[in-house]
């Protein structure tokens, strides 16, 4: 089979191959059987028996020659660093900061919420910056759940259904205390029961299903992350 290289293989991590028949294919060093190809370059391939299954999200590709003669070109690369035994070297930037891609569910709880929930606790003691820091935190922690939604193949806009209902919640709440009467009292209980609708609706919808197997609109399985 012929493909493009879309990662280079390196001794620690594998590279990947844009296989012609729409997949993907991860390959190491040993596998090479000519000049090592550089991204973007044409190459040929065997598919391990039983890799080329469709279920299968990345296959294995053994004895990858280089095609010389053939402009090298750049298909769509992974949104994440990809490895042969399905995990990942982090690009911990991206992870916390870009709302892109998807993010395993192991991961999220691991890397994502433990992590922000411990550097949350810790910025509380810090004056000034740590109310700064908790703004980029904040963030951190509506990418993670952006990239979980897609993960279930679900708009990351689903992540912020908890926080409309929470935010009206809030805002009503110097009205409950003034002279408005029940009214804003009822606007705030209101808003905080539909937060809690919403927020355990996102909690096992999203945040501790599974991932899809596959590809989907938003990009391939995320790999795990190297503990």
């Amino acid at each position: 089979m012929r493909g493009r290289v879309l990662a280079v293989a390196e001794a620690s991590a594998p590279g990947l191959v844009a296989g012609d028949d729409g997949r993907r294919y991860a390959y190491g060093l040993t596998d090479l059987c000519s000049a090592a190809p550089h991204a973007g370059e044409a190459v040929d391939f065997q598919v391990e028996p039983g890799s080329g299954d469709s279920a299968r999200p990345i296959g294995t590709a053994r004895d990858l020659y280089l095609i010389p003669g053939v402009v090298p070109a750049f298909p769509e690369a992974p949104t994440h660093p990809v490895a042969l035994h399905g995990a990942a070297r982090p690009d911990w930037t991206r992870f916390y900061l870009s709302p892109n891609g998807r993010v395993a569910l192991g991961d999220y709880w691991l890397y994502g919420f433990l992590v922000l929930f411990a550097v949350n606790l810790l910025l509380g003691w810090i004056p000034v910056f740590g109310q700064i820091a908790s703004l980029v935190a904040a963030w951190a922690g509506i990418a993670l759940a952006t990239k979980r939604c897609h993960d279930v193949n679900r708009s990351g806009w689903w992540s912020w259904l908890p926080i409309v209902p929470l935010v009206a919640g809030l805002a009503a709440v110097p009205l409950a205390l003034s002279n408005a009467g029940d009214a804003a009292v009822a606007v705030v209980v209101v808003c905080s029961l539909l937060a809690l609708i919403a927020g355990a609706w996102l909690f096992f919808a999203v945040l501790i299903r599974q991932g899809d197997p596959g590809d989907n609109r938003f990009g391939p399985p995320p790999p795990r992350i190297k503990p």
